[in-house]
């Protein structure tokens, strides 16, 4: 990967971060909720959406080819394909994305990405921090990037702005607990990956 490859990639990420909004969503009007996913097995990648809407669970899967490798701060270019084809033919009220958001070097992670591109409020749930700093306020701690809050750290996760959301609500979600569905949706990339990978080598 060259340098003029990144520096594009670098300038999407900041085009995208310029037309991030954010803004209060009405957590009690939330009736639908969609969580996605992407696991990894000898060069494909395994997605996955997981819809819920009164008690009633949708799963979607698509698999796809990455060429492109693993570079921090440039997960979308992996994974966003393949979330924004599952998710374009789901209707959700709010999408949580396993991955950042604005906590991001340049306030573009794979939440805030697909949140903008599919026009849709989105907030990113990432197991490891990737940038930023904590600062802690009360019973709360902070994600701070270059001085601008943009998530908050809850036991092992943390929590941030994607598109169409505010630290608020991101705050109020982060209380909740890992969502539930998120939590289905990485079983269900590891269950498709098995299931691909029992294909192959059975030669089926």
């Amino acid at each position: 990967m060259d340098h003029l490859t990144v520096e594009l990639l670098y300038s999407i990420q900041e085009l995208v971060a310029r037309n991030v909004k954010e803004e209060d969503l009405d957590l009690s009007a939330v009736r639908s909720v969609c969580c996605a996913d992407v696991s990894y097995w000898r060069g494909e990648a395994f997605g996955v959406a997981v819809r819920e809407q009164d008690g009633q669970r949708q799963v979607l899967r698509a698999e796809a080819k990455v060429d492109f490798p693993y570079v921090p701060g440039l997960l979308f270019v992996r994974e966003a394909p393949v979330l924004l084809h599952l998710l374009r033919g789901i209707q959700c009220d709010l999408t949580f994305v396993d991955g950042h958001g604005l906590a991001h070097p340049r306030f573009a992670g794979l939440a805030t990405v697909v949140g903008v591109l599919l026009q849709r409020p989105t907030v990113g749930v990432a197991k490891s921090r990737l940038t930023g700093e904590l600062k802690e306020e009360g019973d709360i701690t902070f994600v701070e990037v270059k001085g601008r809050r943009v998530g908050v750290k809850r036991g092992r996760y943390y929590y941030s702005v994607g598109n169409m959301v505010s630290l608020n609500n991101v705050v109020e979600l982060s209380s909740r607990g890992y969502p539930p569905c998120l939590r289905e949706a990485d079983a269900e990339t590891k269950r498709f990956r098995r299931e691909y990978s029992l294909r192959i080598k059975g030669g089926g």
